[in-house]
C-alpha cells in the first residue's frame, strides 16, 4: 500500500511525462492512446498482480482513467508547476535546480541505498515530500511540512478512506519532520552532490559588490535567516532592483562554477547503481520504413515504447525484493531514455534480458544499452558521465550484427516493404515479421488508439468523430474522399538542444531541463487546442487524431493544412514564453494520398533548413520554413523550389513574427470559408504566375511596384515581398510569402455546398 502511494505521488514528479497531450476518458475503460500511459498503467497495476513484459500491450486503462481524470489532470498540473517555480535553495549560487528534481533525486538515492529494506515505501515518502514545506512556508519549511501532513490526513479522515492510509502518512510525517538529522542520508547526499562550496561562490561575489547580499545570505545557518536577510535588501534596494541583482549575480556564478567545476573521480569499489543509456537506432529511418499513416503512427509509438516503458518494465521484474520506483526513469526524448537501477541486478543480466524480448525479435531491432556506476561509495557520479554513455552507444551501434537481410538464395520478399523475407500470410500479403507486427499492432495502437476515446476540451467531452474513411482525408479536414483538402506534416524541434544540454552542472539540473520544455510544449499544445476549439471545432479534432510525437523538445504533427500555421505560431510561442527555448519549425503540405514516409522525411529537412543561426543580428530564432507542393516531394528536392537563376526566391528562414505579420496583414479566418483570404492567395498565384513566365527578376520587381499602386488592399504584403528583396545576395522571399498562405488555402473544403 505505501509503495502505491509513493509511486502515485511521484506521479505529479513525472508530470510531463505522465500526462497526455490531451485528457481523455475511454467508455469500456480499455482504450490507452500511448505509450507513457502504459508506463503509468503498469505501475499502478504491478501491485495488484505481477505483469510480464510480453503483457504489457494488452493492458486497459481502468484504473489509469480514474487517477488521470480530467480534475486530477488539473490538480497534477498546479502542484508541479509549483514543485518547478520553487528553487531547491533560493541562494544565488546554489539555486540551480528545482524543489521537484531534488525531491525526485532524494528519493531515488533513498532507493538505491535502502531499496530492500521492509521500510524503503516510508523512506521513498519521506524522501519525496521532505522539502514539501518549502511551498507552504519557506522561512519555516519543517512547520509547513507538518501543516501539510496535518491538513491532508484530516482530509483522509474526513473521507472515510479505508485501508492503513493514515498509519503510514503519520509515520512518514515523523519522518519528514526529522529529514535534517544525521539518519536521513539521501538528503544530504543529494544536497552535498548537487550543491557547490560556498567558497566557490564567493571567489565571483566577492569581486562584484552588487553581490554583496547573497554573500551574507550565503553564511546563514537557517533559511529563516537567510530569508530575513533576503527581505532586508529589498527593502533597502527596492523589489525590482534586488531582482535584478539576484538574476546576474546567480548567472554570475553559475558561470564562474561551469568554468571551474574540475573533474570528479570517485572509486568503483562498491557501487550501490549503474545508469543506463538505452538508444533506439535510426528512429528517423525506422518509421520511415512505413508508407501509411497507421504503420507509421504505430511505428512512431513502439519507438518511445521501446525505450522506456520496455526497459523500465524488464528491469522491474529482475528485482527481487523491492520496485523500481518512477524517480528512476531520468528522461525520455528522442529515441533515447535514461534509466538508474540497483546493483543487485546486474547490468549484462538486463541487457540480456531486454535483447531477448519477443517484441525486439519480431521488430529485427537491436537496442544499444551502455551503462557506467552511477552511485558509488555514497556519492553520485559526475553529470558528464552522459556524454561517456553517448558516445559509447555511438561506437556500439557499428559492432551490430545487422538487420535480417535476404540471402541469394530463391525467397518470397514482403510484400509491404520490398526488403524482408515474408514469414507469414496475412490476407493476400506476404509480410516479414517486422511489418507483420507493426500492422497487427496498428489496428489498436497509433491512429486507431487516438480517435476512439473522448477527450475533454474546454471542459467538455469531445468525440473525435472518425467515420471511417482514409485517416490521411480524415486528419486533412474532409468528411470523404470527394472533399479533396490538403494536409500538413509538422516536424518541430529546439535549437541547439545539445548545448542547452551540455551546459549543465548537476542532475537535478538535468532531470529539470530534460522535464521543463517536455511540459510546456504538452501544455502549450492542450492550451492552444483550447483556443482553437472555440474557432474551428472540427478542424481541431482532426488535429488531435494526427499527433504522432511530442516528447523532450521535439514533436511529429499531422494536421489540417488550414489550421497547422496558426496553431504552430500559437504554440511555440507559448513554450518560448515559458521556457525561452527557441524553435525551429518544417512544415510540408501536400494532398492526403501523399506518401506519408517521403512528407515527414522532406519535413525534417524544412525544419533543419529553417534554423536561424545564433548571432547578435538573429534575436528572433523561432522560425518556420513551409512548402506545398500538389505533386511528389522528397528531401533531394527541396532545394529545386529555392533558386530561381541565381537567385533565391525561397529561404524557409521565416521568423515567427515575419510571419504573424503576414498573417495579421490578410486577416485569415480559419472558422471556415474566407473569401476575402482568397483574394490574397490569388494576388499572390499571380505574382509567381509573372515571375515564371517572364522569367525575369527585374521585370517581377516592376510588376510587384505596379500591383502596389494599382491594388492598395495589397499594399502590406507586396511590401513585404519588396522588402526582403536583397540585390547584393540576389534573394527575394517570394516563395516563402507565397507557400504561407496557400497552405491555408489548400485547406478550405473545394466542395460547394
Amino acid at each position: 500500500m505505501a509503495n502505491a502511494l509513493a509511486d502515485t505521488i511521484s506521479l505529479v514528479y513525472k508530470a510531463p511525462m505522465v500526462l497526455p497531450p490531451l485528457p481523455y476518458t475511454s467508455k469500456d475503460n480499455s482504450i490507452i492512446t500511448n505509450n507513457f500511459d502504459y508506463l503509468t498503467a503498469y505501475v499502478i497495476n504491478r501491485y495488484i498482480k505481477n505483469i510480464k513484459p510480453s503483457e504489457i500491450l494488452d493492458m486497459k486503462a481502468d484504473n489509469l482513467t480514474k487517477i488521470l481524470k480530467y480534475s486530477s489532470y488539473t490538480d497534477i498540473e498546479e502542484i508541479y508547476e509549483a514543485l518547478l517555480s520553487t528553487p531547491a535553495d533560493t541562494r544565488p549560487g546554489k539555486n540551480f535546480s528545482s524543489l521537484a528534481a531534488h525531491m525526485n533525486l532524494t528519493s531515488l538515492i533513498g532507493w538505491l541505498i535502502f531499496g530492500e529494506a521492509k521500510d524503503i515505501p516510508y523512506y521513498r515518502l519521506a524522501a519525496i515530500l521532505h522539502d514539501v514545506g518549502k511551498i507552504i512556508k519557506p522561512e519555516a519549511h519543517l512547520d509547513g511540512a507538518s501543516l501539510f501532513f496535518n491538513e491532508v490526513i484530516q482530509k483522509v479522515k474526513e473521507e472515510g478512506v479505508k485501508g492503513n492510509i493514515i498509519d503510514y502518512l503519520g509515520v512518514v510525517k515523523d519522518r519528514v519532520e526529522k529529514h535534517h538529522s544525521l539518519d536521513f542520508k539521501p538528503d544530504h547526499i543529494a544536497a552535498e552532490n548537487e550543491r557547490f562550496p560556498n567558497e566557490k561562490i564567493e571567489e565571483v561575489f566577492s569581486k562584484n559588490e552588487e553581490c554583496s547580499p547573497f554573500s551574507e545570505m550565503l553564511n546563514q545557518k537557517s533559511t529563516a535567516d537567510s530569508i530575513n536577510i533576503e527581505n532586508k535588501w529589498i527593502k533597502e534596494l527596492g523589489e525590482e532592483e534586488y531582482r535584478k541583482r539576484y538574476s546576474k549575480c546567480s548567472a554570475l556564478a553559475y558561470d564562474h562554477i561551469m568554468q571551474n567545476k574540475g573533474e570528479k573521480k570517485i572509486e568503483n569499489n562498491k557501487v550501490n547503481g549503474y545508469i543506463y543509456y538505452i538508444n533506439f537506432p535510426g528512429v528517423q529511418s525506422f518509421i520511415e520504413y512505413f508508407s501509411n499513416l497507421k504503420d507509421i503512427s504505430t511505428a512512431s509509438f513502439m519507438v518511445d515504447f521501446i525505450v522506456s516503458t520496455l526497459p523500465f518494465v524488464h528491469f522491474d521484474n529482475l528485482l527481487q525484493k523491492t520496485r523500481l520506483p518512477l524517480e528512476a526513469l531520468l528522461a525520455v526524448s528522442g529515441g533515447h531514455s535514461i534509466l538508474v537501477g540497483r546493483s543487485d541486478v546486474e547490468p549484462e543480466k538486463f541487457i540480456d534480458d531486454l535483447k531477448n524480448d519477443s517484441l525486439l525479435r519480431d521488430l529485427d531491432i537491436e537496442l544499444p544499452i551502455t551503462y557506467k556506476p552511477f552511485f558509488v561509495n555514497e556519492n553520485l557520479a559526475s553529470y558528464d558521465v552522459i556524454s561517456d554513455l553517448m558516445r559509447e552507444s555511438q561506437f556500439n551501434s557499428l559492432k551490430f550484427k545487422g538487420s535480417k537481410i535476404l540471402s541469394l538464395g530463391l525467397h518470397r520478399i514482403c510484400d509491404n516493404c520490398k526488403e524482408r523475407p515474408a514469414v507469414d500470410k496475412v490476407g493476400e500479403e506476404y509480410l516479414c515479421s517486422r511489418c507483420k507486427t507493426i500492422k497487427d499492432f496498428a489496428n489498436k495502437r497509433g491512429f486507431s488508439a487516438r480517435v476512439k476515446p473522448k477527450y475533454i476540451i474546454c471542459n467538455k467531452e469531445v468525440d473525435i468523430g472518425y467515420n471511417g474513411i482514409d485517416p490521411m482525408v480524415f486528419i486533412s479536414g474532409g468528411n470523404s474522399d470527394d472533399d479533396p483538402r490538403y494536409v500538413s506534416i509538422i516536424k518541430f524541434d529546439a535549437n541547439d538542444a545539445s548545448m542547452y544540454f551540455a551546459n549543465t552542472l548537476t542532475w537535478s539540473e538535468y532531470v529539470d531541463k530534460s522535464f521543463y520544455t517536455d511540459y510546456w510544449i504538452k501544455k502549450s499544445l492542450r492550451e492552444t487546442a483550447k483556443e482553437y476549439y472555440n474557432k474551428n471545432q472540427e478542424m481541431v479534432k482532426r488535429l488531435i487524431a494526427g499527433i504522432q510525437f511530442l516528447g523532450g523538445d521535439e514533436g511529429l504533427l499531422i494536421s489540417p493544412a488550414l489550421i497547422s500555421i496558426n496553431f504552430m505560431i500559437d504554440m511555440i510561442k507559448k513554450v518560448y514564453r515559458n521556457t525561452g527555448v527557441t524553435f525551429k519549425v518544417g512544415i510540408v503540405t501536400v494532398k492526403p494520398d501523399h506518401p506519408v514516409q517521403f512528407a515527414v522525411s522532406t519535413a525534417e529537412k524544412i525544419m533543419d533548413e529553417a534554423k536561424i543561426e545564433k548571432d547578435e543580428v538573429n534575436i528572433d530564432r523561432n522560425s518556420i520554413g513551409i512548402l506545398v507542393s500538389p505533386s511528389f516531394v522528397s528531401p533531394s528536392a527541396i532545394r529545386s523550389f529555392q533558386r530561381f537563376g541565381d537567385f533565391t526566391i525561397l529561404s524557409y528562414k521565416n521568423t515567427i513574427s515575419e510571419v504573424e505579420d503576414i498573417l495579421n496583414d490578410v486577416k485569415v479566418d480559419i472558422s471556415g470559408k474566407d473569401e476575402n483570404f482568397k483574394d490574397f492567395v490569388r494576388e499572390m498565384e499571380s505574382i509567381v504566375q509573372f515571375l515564371y513566365m517572364h522569367k525575369n527578376i527585374n521585370e517581377t520587381i516592376i510588376y510587384l511596384i505596379r500591383e502596389r499602386v494599382r491594388h492598395k488592399e495589397y499594399s502590406q504584403l507586396i511590401d513585404k515581398i519588396l522588402k526582403s528583396y536583397k540585390i547584393d545576395e540576389k534573394k527575394i522571399n517570394i516563395l516563402d510569402i507565397y507557400f504561407i498562405l496557400k497552405s491555408i488555402d489548400s485547406g478550405f473544403s473545394k466542395v460547394r455546398e
